[in-house]
């Protein structure tokens, strides 16, 4: 009569098999993830630069939003903290945000006035750039807030950034 069942050989080569796809599929779902996050918090930002400029021109008074490279500020008015005015919302961001816009490691200032319209042209883009995430950058110029997809290893300015 023949045995039935696998042998200790057999368990074990399956196992090990078992553990390096498990290993590998780790690595790529943190890849993934990271990615994820860093267009969630693009989008958050973008949202709220669009929200910014719609209030801006229906309360017809400037808004403000200050980027720093760990978190955005959103204010009610064209004064914001070095005035002593306090945020009307702070968001703190789990990616490092890049831009190429002026003062921008004592936050960049975005000003919308009341139409709507800001001279605060500048690019900010998740810190590194990867491959993970469909959008990873937001471009803003006088008239319109676009996002998009920064080009690999590419300094985060507009010309880098290709349009979604």
């Amino acid at each position: 009569m023949t045995a039935r069942g696998f042998s200790l050989v057999e368990m074990v080569v399956v196992v090990a098999i078992a553990s390096v796809l498990i290993g590998l599929a780790t690595l790529r779902f943190q890849r993934y993830l990271k990615g994820a996050r860093g267009e969630a918090e693009i989008s958050l930002l973008f949202s709220e630069l669009q929200r910014s400029r719609v209030q801006a021109i229906c309360q017809r008074r400037g808004t403000r939003v200050r980027v720093y490279p760990e978190r955005f500020e959103v204010y009610s008015s064209q004064c914001d903290g070095d005035s002593g005015v306090k945020p009307v919302r702070v968001f703190r961001l789990t990616n490092l945000l890049d831009s190429n816009a002026s003062g921008w490691s004592s936050g960049a200032v975005i000003d919308f006035k009341e139409t709507g319209v800001t001279d605060d042209w500048c690019s900010i883009c998740v810190d590194p750039a990867g491959d993970a995430g469909g959008v990873d950058s937001i471009v803003i110029a006088a008239t319109r807030i676009s996002v998009g997809k920064r080009d690999r290893g590419n300094d985060c300015d507009s010309e880098n950034i290709t349009i979604k």
